[in-house]
């Protein structure tokens, strides 16, 4: 009986271990260094190529990018003994200007200054607090667009079937540590946001954005914005730009 007792324990125990070390080999820290033998995508378009390396290895990601004819080209892309880290990287050198860091469990690929300048990056803009509590992720997401561009009206969703509830609260965030904390903490893994080029400035200043999902900008008023998805969601068609 006693000795049952130890191995329950034992068990246990191991359990537990596993347990706590599960979530760690899930971190983008561990997960960017992992070594891949091959691995291809084959013609892809800058995000097209983020996104789906995003969805393959797991990995958090926030990309924000200039809508420029090169950047909407497919490249061809496969690999043979690197590491996730290695082929984001060379993704993100098909295109002058980008640079690419881990911020707090999620990888950031985003412009220069002098692609965006920072007084024209609304990512840049520093919040007084965002606070989001039990909240659908999309609900979250309209309470943090209403922050960044407040109106009397808007269109507000519920969020899709299968979306995960929030709970986030941040002192003094920038937009891009909101979308961030976002990501982390709900099943929408990836953030987007879509510059224009060569759109000029909002009446507020502010370099103008489009969705994925269309290629029209949003009126003035409703600017900026940005895209929310889901490891596994369908491509959105602006992602895949028909150009060769």
């Amino acid at each position: 009986m006693v000795a049952r007792l130890m191995l329950l324990l034992v068990t246990l125990q191991c359990l537990g271990i596993a347990a706590a070390a599960s979530p760690r080999s899930h971190e983008p820290s561990s997960v960017l260094s992992k070594h891949v033998t091959s691995y291809s995508l084959g013609p892809s378009t800058l995000v097209e190529a983020l996104v789906r390396v995003s969805n393959d290895f797991q990995i958090p990601m926030g990309i924000a990018w200039v809508d420029s004819p090169a950047a909407s080209t497919k490249t061809p892309f496969a690999w043979k003994n690197v590491t996730a880290q290695e082929i984001i990287e060379t993704i993100v050198r098909t295109q002058p200007g980008y640079q690419v860091q881990l911020k707090k469990g999620v990888v950031q690929v985003s412009p220069s200054y002098d692609l965006i300048p920072n007084n024209q990056n609304f990512l840049k803009l520093k919040l007084e607090s965002f606070e989001a509590h039990d909240d659908f992720v999309e609900i979250a997401s309209f309470k943090l667009h209403m922050l960044v561009a407040p109106r009397k009206y808007g269109q507000l969703s519920i969020g899709a079937t299968g979306d995960s509830k929030v709970d986030v609260e941040l002192k003094n965030p920038t937009v891009e540590e909101a979308l961030d904390a976002l990501v982390v903490a709900s099943n929408r893994k990836i953030w987007v946001v879509t510059f224009v080029a060569g759109a000029g400035i909002t009446p507020r200043g502010m370099r103008r954005t489009i969705s994925l999902w269309s290629p029209k900008p949003q009126p003035d008023e409703e600017q900026p914005g940005w895209d929310l998805f889901r490891w596994g969601d369908p491509m959105p068609p602006h992602a895949v730009s028909t150009q060769q």
